[in-house]
């Protein structure tokens, strides 16, 4: 409403303005008329506006230039686009020891404002009454303090549920014979584990089980070496899954071998890891077992991989078969740095490796 009132205004104060330059302009064209007429030119005539016109026009200025707020308020800086409110957590810090207290706790508060719904109930939270108890718990179940930070900064929700809820996740993991330090590894490297049910859990494991045909152990052990891969999408998994055997050609047994092994892969990006397998397998003529023995190589970045191939072959170094003399296996290749790889690998120098990779 003062916006609108506001432009009302500034409308009005240029109206006026205009009406009184264009009177002034008439008084001055009708002063040359009447000069070129004593000179006796033909001239158009105008009509003189009358004094007390003038004069009130000048007065309506300077009590329009009162209102101005860019007179009255000098920190005024014009009419704005009217935009929807924002909410930033990071300006309440100095007035919440709620906030305040997290961030000594290694929480990135800033990270907590990507999450739509997070300010709306984070600070009616008392940090004793409702924070200190799940600390507590989290340090019970072997979650260590220098990890508290990034465990509230990734999983903010958590502050939300009771003790009562969590110790029933935790105990359906003992069920199932987790061992202490399972479930320790669990809750650190996944933080978003409390917040799923036993029932999906249960579900989520028994898919995992039969879609990979794992034993017990197996599963547990999978759950505890990537937990991340228990919670994520059931979907991407099936995707994964169609890209190792259409795609790249793997056996179901050999997809378990992989999984057992390296379950980071199903997390991964699949057509950057179609690429990266498919420059492994057709270029360096890398075979399916070659692979499994060193699977660590679908998760190193393509472009090393290349350089380092590339410089092999340069060098006529490029030997991958363990039968034959001069053998260089694929872990030599995407392991320690370029110039353990330059001297020790390639037997050549860090500098000749340089020069080549500006080449490539």
């Amino acid at each position: 409403m003062l916006r609108h009132s506001l432009c009302f205004k500034h409308v009005k104060f240029l109206l006026g303005y205009t009406r009184i330059r264009n009177e002034v302009h008439c008084a001055g064209k009708w002063a040359q008329a009447s000069e070129m007429q004593q000179n006796n030119a033909p001239v158009i005539s105008f009509q003189k506006p009358q004094s007390h016109v003038l004069y009130n026009e000048l007065h309506l200025i300077s009590s329009e230039e009162i209102d101005n707020p860019l007179v009255v308020d000098s920190s005024f800086e014009g009419v704005t686009p009217i935009v929807s409110p924002s909410f930033n957590l990071a300006s309440l810090v100095n007035k919440s020891e709620l906030l305040q207290l997290m961030v000594k706790l290694g929480v990135s508060i800033y990270q907590w404002e990507r999450k739509a719904d997070v300010h709306s109930w984070i600070m009616a939270l008392d940090f004793k009454k409702d924070v200190q108890p799940i600390i507590q718990f989290l340090v019970d179940q072997g979650v260590a303090s220098h990890s508290l930070g990034h465990f509230f900064t990734k999983n903010p929700y958590i502050l939300k549920s009771s003790i009562g809820d969590l110790e029933i996740r935790t105990n359906y993991l003992h069920s199932k014979k987790f061992s202490s330090e399972m479930i320790s590894r669990i809750l650190s490297r996944n933080p978003h584990w409390l917040l799923f049910s036993p029932e999906r859990i249960d579900n989520r494991l028994g898919f995992v089980q039969q879609t990979f045909n794992l034993t017990g152990d197996e599963v547990r052990a999978v759950a505890t070496k990537e937990s991340r891969l228990i919670t994520c999408s059931l979907q991407g998994i099936k995707l994964m899954n169609f890209g190792f055997k259409e795609e790249m050609g793997f056996e179901a047994n050999q997809i378990k071998e992989l999984l057992l092994a390296k379950p980071k892969l199903w997390l991964m990006n699949k057509s950057m890891l179609v690429d990266r397998f498919d420059y492994l397998h057709n270029t360096m003529k890398m075979d399916h077992e070659s692979v499994l023995r060193f699977p660590a190589a679908l998760t190193c970045r393509g472009f090393r991989i290349k350089q380092r191939h590339e410089f092999l072959c340069h060098l006529n170094r490029a030997q991958y078969d363990p039968k034959l003399p001069r053998y260089v296996s694929l872990l030599q290749i995407i392991s320690d740095s370029d110039a353990h790889f330059a001297v020790n690998i390639a037997r050549s120098s860090i500098q000749d490796f340089n020069d080549f990779c500006k080449t490539m």
